[in-house]
């Protein structure tokens, strides 16, 4: 590759110094510490760790370079032999990506491969082509007016549907906040075989169950999908908080609670509600009296 560039000052492409291992994994083996034994992520439940770790390390869909395909690069200067290593390029990230679906498209800051003029580099700000399409979800019955690029329409195309693009892309390549929003309340809809699907079309709601129920997945985990390492942190710092709460209140609000369910209960099913009262038991005695009561008897 005889053509080369400059990003964020590293030169990309050409005969540049290669590792064997992908630079995801190579990032994910200096952090790895992090979520295992005791790291600062290793509290987090198994199904996050392993869909954070495929999110945050795992390959994305080449769409700003060229993937080499061969193994192997021969230098015809020197005769060495290096093995080829794909460095994507880096996508700078925006509130506006997190707010539409760019389909792995970003915004991208560089350098200009060329003279350089007063020990400055020409620097480019590339900005994908945006257009606001609007986008009909049947699991959630809802219209969407979303930003979006041409890659994102022809990815949209070829899913067949926009529920199934939302419900099948990688969370790296989906890559969007908002994306992630539709994901869960999709998955919601579709837990305990889609009950929550089309409330006044049984028809409708089965037609639609068969057509996406592989996308099934527990409903604790839908809550987690998406969430950057320190969000699921602060969501299990909550959850936590709030177990403890639980453990720690008073008998008699669980009682009221538990009252008041029942009474609401037989209000819906016109049963009677009529509530016995619980005989007092007496007062335990004292050691004086039940020393008196033995000798003498009362």
């Amino acid at each position: 590759m005889a053509n080369r560039w400059k990003y964020m000052g590293h030169e990309i492409g050409g005969w540049v110094a290669t590792n064997p291992e992908p630079a995801q994994r190579l990032v994910f083996r200096l952090e790895k510490h992090k979520w295992k034994g005791n790291g600062q992520y290793a509290r987090l439940p198994d199904h996050y760790k392993q869909r954070a770790i495929e999110h945050l390390y795992g390959d994305k869909e080449d769409v700003h370079d060229v993937r080499d395909k061969r193994k192997f690069i021969v230098n015809h200067e020197t005769g060495v032999w290096t093995r080829t290593q794909h460095v994507p390029v880096t996508v700078v990230p925006t509130v506006q990506a997190d707010q539409g679906l760019w389909g792995g498209e970003g915004v991208l800051i560089g350098y200009e491969d060329g003279v350089v003029k007063d020990d400055y580099y020409r620097c480019f700000v590339t900005v994908p082509k945006l257009m606001k399409l609007l986008f009909y979800s049947e699991i959630l019955d809802q219209h969407y007016a979303v930003c979006v690029t041409r890659r994102t329409v022809a990815k949209i195309e070829e899913a067949t549907t926009f529920d199934h693009y939302i419900l099948k892309t990688p969370l790296q390549d989906l890559n969007s906040k908002f994306g992630f929003d539709l994901r869960r309340q999709m998955l919601h809809k579709l837990v305990n075989n889609g009950e929550h699907l089309w409330a006044n079309d049984s028809e409708k709601r089965s037609i639609l169950f068969e057509k996406y129920k592989q996308y099934q997945i527990p409903k604790e985990e839908i809550d987690w999908i998406g969430l950057l390492p320190d969000e699921a942190l602060e969501k299990l710092e909550k959850e936590e908080d709030e177990t403890y709460k639980q453990s720690i209140r008073p008998w008699k609000d669980l009682f009221r609670e538990s009252l008041i369910s029942e009474l609401s209960r037989r209000q819906r099913n016109n049963e009677p509600i009529d509530i016995t009262p619980v005989s007092s038991k007496p007062m335990p005695k004292t050691l004086k009296e039940k020393v008196i009561n033995k000798l003498w008897g009362s």
